[in-house]
């Protein structure tokens, strides 16, 4: 099975400073007033720079060989769990590559999710991420342990902040577009290889994700 090799302390380091210099060049206030789209849409703004972003995020997947779809989103978010929940499976038994970008919200994140996140970016390890995803949070820390904080460690303080600067860097990106952020985000390339997006869950915009995909219907 594909497996990315876990990327050296220097080379995340430069990444988030990259990204850091990036978020502070763009930044931009939220789009007032914007709904969340209704179907897929084509990104038309910085598709290069998306690109880039999901590309080279801390991403986990199964490292299967077909279709990409990527999914930016945090650990507790509803609509996330929603759409693994339902799309996933059949996903996969399509062959399509779900590749997961996980961030831990600033403020708003506990300290074991913050380890699992830390942990998940520095390992790339498809395996820890179904297990935290198949069981009630408190329950995966009681069997499974939870690793060692970000803070004891540089490199698993640059592994945590990994994921928030490529959220935070795609936001960007989505704001220029005329778009608010929100989670799950879903992102993957059509048969002309654009980016075509699509923002939380929906149960039209999840057949129409599965129509571009190639995945059967239920």
């Amino acid at each position: 099975m594909f497996r990315t090799p876990v990327l050296v302390p220097v080379l995340v380091f430069s990444l988030i400073m990259l990204g850091l210099l990036y978020v502070a060049k763009y930044q931009r206030p939220p789009v007032p007033g914007r709904l969340l789209p209704k179907t897929p849409q084509t990104l038309h703004i910085d598709a290069d720079q998306l690109s880039d972003a999901l590309e080279h995020g801390p991403w986990v997947s199964p490292g299967l060989s077909g279709r990409v779809l990527y999914k930016i989103g945090y650990r507790s978010c509803p609509d996330c769990i929603s759409y693994e929940h339902t799309e996933f499976k059949d996903l996969h038994a399509a062959n399509v590559d779900t590749r997961v970008i996980l961030y831990a919200r600033r403020n708003l994140s506990s300290a074991p999710e913050r380890a699992v996140i830390a942990d998940l970016a520095c390992t790339r390890e498809w395996p820890i991420y179904e297990r935290w995803m198949s069981d009630v949070e408190g329950a995966y820390y009681f069997n499974y342990g939870v690793p060692p904080a970000p803070e004891t460690s540089e490199r698993r303080s640059a592994c945590l902040e990994w994921g928030r600067i490529v959220r935070d860097r795609v936001g960007q990106i989505m704001a220029r577009n005329g778009w608010n952020m929100e989670v799950p985000a879903l992102f993957w390339k059509n048969d002309k290889g654009e980016w075509r997006f699509f923002l939380g869950d929906d149960a039209r915009g999840k057949r129409l994700i599965r129509r571009e995909l190639g995945v059967p219907l239920h």
